[in-house]
């Protein structure tokens, strides 16, 4: 990987999957470690996940960056198993916002496949980006229903690939976010979005590959033709090809004074 030393490309592929899709883990970091390193090398760096899980995303971060002072948030009653600190933990259900309100703002925050687990994502990006200190970093990964298969799903079957025709009352994933509302949440929030990555692309997605022929020269001319305020470079990162195969993607923004 350009940027990277050895040791970090040998250490970036033991990354495990964790709770999403595999890879997404290893290119948030590699990202992270890639195009963000000088930002995140200062030494009280604070960094929040939210939500955290079972902290498979925090044990990297603290692995990758041992300096960072960790916190996280979730509806787990108790706080993750991360080696060495313990995280800061709040228990908290995200839909109603994000905790740490009277603590000092973050340099880092974090939200790897969890907007699709719970509503209200434009309270939840708000909470967010109060929570961040100028100049900080809101990363959120997301599935991507722009693929070539999704769109097939949703042709024939009435849903996209991740979500069911019927929910059960508990339901774990069932909040559908769009590319088009998440940047709109970021504009709004003063977050400028800097870059948007696509990953987790499966061999077996490559049976697609010849209808994303087909259908990318369609998608192409209309990104060149739309009005919009949203730059030329921005579209192509947001809609380019890659977003009729790759099953995930994250955005980053980083917060304005």
């Amino acid at each position: 990987m350009d940027g990277l030393s050895a040791a970090q490309v040998a250490q970036l592929a033991q990354v495990p999957r964790g709770n999403t899709q595999k890879h997404v883990n290893r290119d948030v970091l590699a990202y992270l470690l890639r195009h963000e390193a000088p930002r995140l090398a200062r030494p009280a760096l604070r960094w929040l996940d939210a939500p955290c899980g079972a902290g498979e995303f925090l044990s990297q971060v603290r692995h990758f960056f041992p300096q960072a002072h960790l916190s996280g948030t979730d509806v787990r009653p108790e706080a993750p198993a991360v080696p060495g600190e313990a995280v800061a933990y709040v228990r908290g259900d995200l839909s109603q916002g994000v905790p740490f309100g009277e603590a000092a703002p973050f340099d880092v925050v974090t939200s790897i496949s969890g907007i699709m687990c719970f509503a209200n994502t434009a309270q939840f990006v708000q909470g967010c980006a109060q929570r961040l200190r100028a100049g900080g970093l809101l990363l959120v990964s997301n599935d991507n229903c722009l693929t070539v298969r999704d769109r097939l799903s949703y042709l024939f079957g009435g849903r996209v690939r991740r979500f069911r025709l019927l929910f059960e009352p508990a339901e774990g994933n069932f909040q559908l976010v769009q590319h088009q509302e998440l940047k709109r949440l970021f504009d709004i929030n003063g977050l400028a979005l800097t870059r948007v990555v696509y990953t987790s692309f499966y061999t077996e997605d490559l049976l697609y590959l010849p209808l994303a022929l087909l259908l990318w020269p369609w998608q192409w001319w209309q990104l060149r033709r739309a009005r919009s305020s949203t730059g030329h470079a921005l579209r192509r990162q947001l809609f380019g090809f890659k977003s009729l195969l790759y099953r995930h993607y994250f955005f980053v923004g980083e917060k304005q004074g």
